[in-house]
């Protein structure tokens, strides 16, 4: 293994201060040694070293050796050691997830309709009311749908028949309440890595009246950055989806 026999050849102090001088680029012996807290010689045993490690090479120069760092010697212990740091930022990245905290979106709206009826217009019935000029797939949109099942899909049906994944439903207990995965990024691209999550909850108010309360939360999913822009964005535009649900619910 090169990478080992390099790590061997760094671990003595000197060495590396040896392997350093080389960073500006070939130096003779002499210049190697000047300055240092050993003798010529001892420099010269430890670049014999490095050149057999595989960091250093030599050239001759009229009577002199020049010696340089070697990049394929190093391009070997460089490659080793990246493997860790994309471990390392793997790590980073998921203990980041984990600390960042967004606060949730929550908005209600009280409705003229029974449980049912609400539940029924805002899951099957969404293509009623969903905005066609709201929609994150490439083609307009012709309708948006919601499979009513565990698992169903929210999706965008194109006018062209093609369709755009919006979330899936991980929760599914009519007319009470169901979840689903926002499958859609800061940038309002379908990208499933970094869901966030819809719940919606149907709650018997009065005499066929029901209040609906939403909340969309698990924004830190898409980072700092990423799940503020998102929760901005849905703060201000779910109050004008749920009006449109109720108007579409209401009786006429």
């Amino acid at each position: 293994m090169a990478y080992g026999k390099a790590l061997a050849a760094l671990a003595d102090p000197t060495r590396r201060r040896v392997f350093e001088r080389l960073h500006a680029g070939p130096r003779a012996v002499a210049d190697i040694a000047r300055g240092m807290p050993v003798s010529r010689p001892a420099v010269s045993q430890h670049l014999k070293a490095l050149k057999e490690a595989g960091l250093v090479a030599d050239r001759p120069d009229g009577t002199r050796r020049i010696y340089f760092i070697d990049p394929q010697g190093l391009g070997a212990l460089r490659k080793w050691l990246d493997q860790f740091w994309d471990e390392a930022l793997i790590a980073f990245q998921a203990e980041a997830a984990a600390t960042i905290t967004i606060a949730p979106v929550r908005k209600s709206i009280r409705v003229r309709a029974s449980q049912g009826h609400a539940f029924e217009v805002f899951t099957s019935g969404l293509g009623r009311w969903w905005p066609r000029d709201k929609g994150i797939g490439k083609m307009p949109m012709k309708a948006a749908v919601l499979e009513t099942k565990l698992g169903g899909r929210w999706y965008e049906l194109a006018e062209d028949g093609t369709q755009t994944n919006v979330g899936k439903v991980i929760v599914w207990e009519p007319p009470r309440r169901f979840v689903m995965t926002w499958d859609i990024n800061s940038q309002w691209k379908p990208d499933a890595n970094v869901s966030s999550e819809v719940e919606v909850r149907f709650i018997p108010d009065g005499t066929d009246a029901t209040r609906v309360e939403l909340e969309h939360r698990k924004f830190e999913q898409m980072g700092a950055e990423g799940g503020n822009k998102m929760r901005k964005d849905v703060d201000g535009g779910w109050p004008g989806m749920l009006e449109r649900f109720k108007t579409e619910a209401e009786p006429k």
